[in-house]
Protein backbone atom coordinates (compact mmCIF):
# COMPACT_ATOMS: atom_id res chain seq x y z
CA UNK A 1 0.00 0.00 0.00
CA UNK A 2 2.95 2.47 0.98
CA UNK A 3 4.38 1.68 -2.45
CA UNK A 4 1.29 2.84 -4.53
CA UNK A 5 1.10 5.60 -2.64
CA UNK A 6 4.17 7.01 -3.39
CA UNK A 7 3.74 6.01 -6.97
CA UNK A 8 0.79 7.74 -7.33
CA UNK A 9 3.04 11.04 -5.37
CA UNK A 10 5.41 11.05 -8.41
CA UNK A 11 2.31 10.43 -11.06
CA UNK A 12 1.08 13.73 -9.62
CA UNK A 13 4.44 15.67 -9.74
CA UNK A 14 5.38 14.82 -12.78
CA UNK A 15 1.15 15.85 -13.89
CA UNK A 16 1.68 19.97 -12.34
CA UNK A 17 5.29 19.87 -13.55
CA UNK A 18 4.09 18.96 -17.33
CA UNK A 19 0.85 21.76 -16.74
CA UNK A 20 3.23 24.15 -16.06
CA UNK A 21 5.97 23.51 -18.55
CA UNK A 22 2.84 23.97 -21.14
CA UNK A 23 2.22 27.71 -20.46
CA UNK A 24 5.66 28.46 -19.69
CA UNK A 25 7.27 27.16 -22.32
CA UNK A 26 7.02 29.91 -24.67
CA UNK A 27 7.21 33.03 -22.59
CA UNK A 28 10.83 34.30 -23.38
CA UNK A 29 12.87 37.28 -22.08
CA UNK A 30 12.45 40.58 -23.50
CA UNK A 31 15.33 42.41 -24.07
CA UNK A 32 17.99 45.16 -25.85
CA UNK A 33 21.72 45.60 -26.10
CA UNK A 34 22.80 49.00 -26.50
CA UNK A 35 25.59 48.95 -28.53
CA UNK A 36 26.14 52.95 -28.78
CA UNK A 37 25.01 55.47 -26.32
CA UNK A 38 27.11 58.74 -26.95
CA UNK A 39 27.28 60.06 -30.50
CA UNK A 40 29.91 58.94 -32.23
CA UNK A 41 30.88 60.12 -35.99
CA UNK A 42 30.91 57.76 -38.90
CA UNK A 43 32.72 58.16 -42.24
CA UNK A 44 32.69 56.60 -45.61
CA UNK A 45 35.42 54.39 -44.40
CA UNK A 46 34.82 54.09 -40.89
CA UNK A 47 32.45 51.41 -39.09
CA UNK A 48 31.45 49.30 -35.79
CA UNK A 49 31.09 45.73 -36.18
CA UNK A 50 29.73 43.36 -34.05
CA UNK A 51 29.47 39.92 -34.17
CA UNK A 52 26.27 37.89 -34.27
CA UNK A 53 27.55 35.81 -30.77
CA UNK A 54 27.37 39.73 -28.69
CA UNK A 55 23.82 40.69 -29.79
CA UNK A 56 20.29 39.24 -27.99
CA UNK A 57 19.22 36.10 -29.30
CA UNK A 58 16.84 36.40 -32.26
CA UNK A 59 13.86 33.79 -32.86
CA UNK A 60 11.84 35.66 -35.41
CA UNK A 61 11.17 39.49 -34.17
CA UNK A 62 14.16 41.73 -33.64
CA UNK A 63 13.82 46.27 -33.57
CA UNK A 64 16.47 48.83 -34.40
CA UNK A 65 16.23 51.91 -32.71
CA UNK A 66 19.11 54.73 -32.69
CA UNK A 67 19.23 58.35 -33.04
CA UNK A 68 20.72 60.07 -36.74
CA UNK A 69 22.58 63.39 -37.79
CA UNK A 70 23.50 63.55 -41.43
CA UNK A 71 26.59 65.75 -42.46
CA UNK A 72 26.33 65.47 -46.24
CA UNK A 73 24.52 64.10 -48.79
CA UNK A 74 26.25 61.90 -51.80
CA UNK A 75 25.80 58.16 -52.41
CA UNK A 76 23.56 55.56 -51.40
CA UNK A 77 25.21 54.80 -47.35
CA UNK A 78 24.62 52.46 -45.41
CA UNK A 79 23.15 53.37 -41.96
CA UNK A 80 23.20 49.24 -40.39
CA UNK A 81 23.35 46.35 -42.46
CA UNK A 82 23.26 42.44 -40.96
CA UNK A 83 24.89 40.40 -43.54
CA UNK A 84 28.00 40.14 -45.43
CA UNK A 85 26.53 39.56 -49.10
CA UNK A 86 23.54 41.06 -51.04
CA UNK A 87 21.79 37.85 -50.46
CA UNK A 88 21.78 38.28 -46.75
CA UNK A 89 20.87 41.52 -45.31
CA UNK A 90 18.10 41.32 -42.30
CA UNK A 91 18.14 43.49 -40.69
CA UNK A 92 19.04 46.84 -43.10
CA UNK A 93 18.82 50.15 -43.72
CA UNK A 94 20.40 52.52 -46.71
CA UNK A 95 20.34 56.27 -46.99
CA UNK A 96 19.31 57.80 -50.61
CA UNK A 97 21.47 59.54 -53.12
CA UNK A 98 21.29 63.21 -52.89
CA UNK A 99 18.45 63.82 -50.04
CA UNK A 100 19.20 60.60 -47.21
CA UNK A 101 15.90 59.09 -47.65
CA UNK A 102 15.83 55.86 -45.54
CA UNK A 103 15.38 52.81 -47.30
CA UNK A 104 14.71 50.06 -44.54
CA UNK A 105 15.12 46.34 -46.29
CA UNK A 106 15.39 43.22 -45.47
CA UNK A 107 15.60 39.19 -47.23
CA UNK A 108 12.92 36.91 -47.62
CA UNK A 109 12.30 33.67 -49.15
CA UNK A 110 13.01 33.74 -52.72
CA UNK A 111 13.60 37.17 -52.90
CA UNK A 112 17.26 39.06 -51.15
CA UNK A 113 15.85 42.75 -50.77
CA UNK A 114 12.59 43.83 -50.46
CA UNK A 115 12.03 47.59 -48.65
CA UNK A 116 9.61 50.24 -47.91
CA UNK A 117 9.65 53.29 -50.14
CA UNK A 118 9.97 55.99 -48.54
CA UNK A 119 10.33 59.01 -50.88
CA UNK A 120 9.66 62.22 -49.79
CA UNK A 121 11.11 61.69 -46.09
CA UNK A 122 14.90 62.97 -46.43
CA UNK A 123 16.47 63.94 -44.02
CA UNK A 124 18.02 67.45 -43.53
CA UNK A 125 21.24 68.01 -42.49
CA UNK A 126 23.15 68.64 -39.37
CA UNK A 127 19.38 67.27 -37.67
CA UNK A 128 18.99 64.40 -35.33
CA UNK A 129 16.37 61.95 -35.68
CA UNK A 130 15.26 59.03 -34.07
CA UNK A 131 14.07 55.98 -36.44
CA UNK A 132 13.00 53.01 -35.10
CA UNK A 133 13.26 49.43 -37.43
CA UNK A 134 10.71 46.86 -35.83
CA UNK A 135 10.38 43.10 -37.61
CA UNK A 136 7.97 40.20 -36.83
CA UNK A 137 8.36 36.92 -39.11
CA UNK A 138 5.00 35.79 -37.18
CA UNK A 139 3.10 38.98 -38.67
CA UNK A 140 5.17 38.93 -41.84
CA UNK A 141 5.70 42.81 -41.83
CA UNK A 142 8.47 45.13 -41.24
CA UNK A 143 7.71 48.87 -39.80
CA UNK A 144 9.45 52.26 -39.49
CA UNK A 145 9.24 54.55 -37.42
CA UNK A 146 10.61 58.27 -37.62
CA UNK A 147 10.75 60.89 -34.33
CA UNK A 148 8.52 58.12 -32.82
CA UNK A 149 5.87 58.38 -35.99
CA UNK A 150 4.95 55.60 -37.90
CA UNK A 151 5.78 56.33 -41.71
CA UNK A 152 5.73 53.18 -43.63
CA UNK A 153 5.71 49.06 -43.89
CA UNK A 154 6.01 46.40 -45.89
CA UNK A 155 3.82 43.15 -45.64
CA UNK A 156 4.96 39.65 -47.00
CA UNK A 157 1.92 38.66 -49.72
CA UNK A 158 2.79 35.06 -49.77
CA UNK A 159 2.61 34.45 -45.76
CA UNK A 160 2.47 30.97 -46.20
CA UNK A 161 5.37 30.28 -48.79
CA UNK A 162 7.26 33.20 -47.90
CA UNK A 163 9.20 34.03 -44.18
CA UNK A 164 11.74 36.53 -42.82
CA UNK A 165 15.42 35.27 -43.44
CA UNK A 166 17.48 36.07 -40.65
CA UNK A 167 21.20 35.50 -40.17
CA UNK A 168 23.94 35.01 -38.11
CA UNK A 169 26.53 37.44 -39.68
CA UNK A 170 27.87 40.30 -38.33
CA UNK A 171 25.90 43.53 -37.74
CA UNK A 172 28.22 46.60 -39.52
CA UNK A 173 27.05 49.86 -38.37
CA UNK A 174 27.99 52.23 -41.29
CA UNK A 175 30.38 51.00 -44.05
CA UNK A 176 29.65 47.58 -44.88
CA UNK A 177 32.48 45.76 -46.71
CA UNK A 178 30.86 45.50 -49.96
CA UNK A 179 29.22 49.51 -49.62
CA UNK A 180 30.15 52.76 -48.19
CA UNK A 181 29.06 53.62 -44.72
CA UNK A 182 27.36 57.19 -44.19
CA UNK A 183 28.76 60.68 -43.43
CA UNK A 184 27.32 61.82 -39.92
CA UNK A 185 26.72 60.76 -36.28
CA UNK A 186 24.99 58.26 -34.25
CA UNK A 187 24.02 57.66 -31.14
CA UNK A 188 21.59 55.56 -28.76
CA UNK A 189 22.15 52.08 -30.72
CA UNK A 190 19.83 50.19 -29.40
CA UNK A 191 19.42 46.09 -31.18
CA UNK A 192 16.04 44.54 -29.62
CA UNK A 193 15.36 40.84 -29.45
CA UNK A 194 11.11 41.67 -30.02
CA UNK A 195 9.16 43.70 -31.94
CA UNK A 196 8.52 47.40 -30.49
CA UNK A 197 5.12 48.28 -30.33
CA UNK A 198 4.07 51.66 -31.50
CA UNK A 199 3.64 53.13 -27.87
CA UNK A 200 7.29 50.95 -27.05
CA UNK A 201 8.75 53.02 -29.74
CA UNK A 202 7.66 56.39 -27.93
CA UNK A 203 8.76 54.86 -25.36
CA UNK A 204 12.66 54.63 -26.89
CA UNK A 205 11.98 57.79 -28.53
CA UNK A 206 11.67 59.41 -25.24
CA UNK A 207 14.53 57.60 -23.76
CA UNK A 208 12.69 55.25 -21.10
CA UNK A 209 13.25 51.14 -21.74
CA UNK A 210 10.63 49.52 -23.55
CA UNK A 211 11.51 46.47 -22.07
CA UNK A 212 10.35 47.69 -18.29
CA UNK A 213 6.94 48.62 -19.58
CA UNK A 214 3.05 47.29 -19.57
CA UNK A 215 2.34 48.32 -23.35
CA UNK A 216 -0.70 47.58 -25.81
CA UNK A 217 0.18 44.19 -26.29
CA UNK A 218 0.78 42.86 -23.06
CA UNK A 219 -2.92 42.47 -22.33
CA UNK A 220 -2.53 40.14 -25.12
CA UNK A 221 0.07 38.23 -23.81
CA UNK A 222 -1.26 37.72 -20.44
CA UNK A 223 -4.45 36.49 -22.27
CA UNK A 224 -2.46 34.07 -24.14
CA UNK A 225 -0.46 33.23 -20.62
CA UNK A 226 -3.99 32.34 -18.98
CA UNK A 227 -4.91 30.59 -22.08
CA UNK A 228 -2.18 28.18 -21.55
CA UNK A 229 -2.39 27.64 -17.97
CA UNK A 230 -5.97 27.35 -18.31
CA UNK A 231 -5.11 24.22 -21.09
CA UNK A 232 -2.21 23.05 -18.95
CA UNK A 233 -4.70 22.49 -15.66
CA UNK A 234 -7.25 21.31 -18.04
CA UNK A 235 -5.07 18.32 -19.09
CA UNK A 236 -3.18 17.79 -15.90
CA UNK A 237 -6.86 17.51 -13.80
CA UNK A 238 -7.39 15.04 -16.70
CA UNK A 239 -4.46 13.25 -16.25
CA UNK A 240 -4.57 13.36 -12.28
CA UNK A 241 -8.23 12.26 -12.10
CA UNK A 242 -7.22 9.23 -14.70
CA UNK A 243 -4.49 8.36 -12.13
CA UNK A 244 -6.47 8.47 -9.56
CA UNK A 245 -8.94 6.11 -11.00
CA UNK A 246 -6.10 3.66 -11.29
CA UNK A 247 -4.99 3.94 -8.27
CA UNK A 248 -8.15 3.00 -6.99
CA UNK A 249 -8.71 -0.31 -9.38
CA UNK A 250 -5.19 -1.16 -8.37
CA UNK A 251 -5.63 -0.76 -5.15
CA UNK A 252 -9.21 -2.86 -4.88
CA UNK A 253 -8.09 -5.79 -6.82
CA UNK A 254 -5.24 -5.76 -4.62
CA UNK A 255 -7.20 -6.28 -1.39
CA UNK A 256 -10.12 -8.05 -3.22
CA UNK A 257 -10.65 -11.80 -1.54
CA UNK A 258 -9.89 -14.32 -3.59
CA UNK A 259 -12.33 -17.16 -4.04
CA UNK A 260 -10.91 -20.61 -2.92
CA UNK A 261 -11.27 -23.25 -5.43
CA UNK A 262 -11.75 -26.27 -2.95
CA UNK A 263 -14.89 -24.93 -1.72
Amino acid sequence: MKRNNCDFYFLVIIIVTSSISVFCQKQEQRTYRELITEPVLFTPEYNRVINHSELPVVIDELSITLKINILTHAEYWVVFYKGKTPASRTPELWLKSGDSTPYPSLSITGIPYVYIDLDGYGFLLNRWYHIAYTLSDSEKRMNFYIDGKWVGSYSIQRIQSQSIIFNDEPLYIGKHPIYHGLNGQISNFRYYNFRLSHDEVLMDYSGEDPTKSIDEEYPNKLNKFFDGLGVGFFLGMIALASGFVIHRTISRRKYQTIPNPMQ
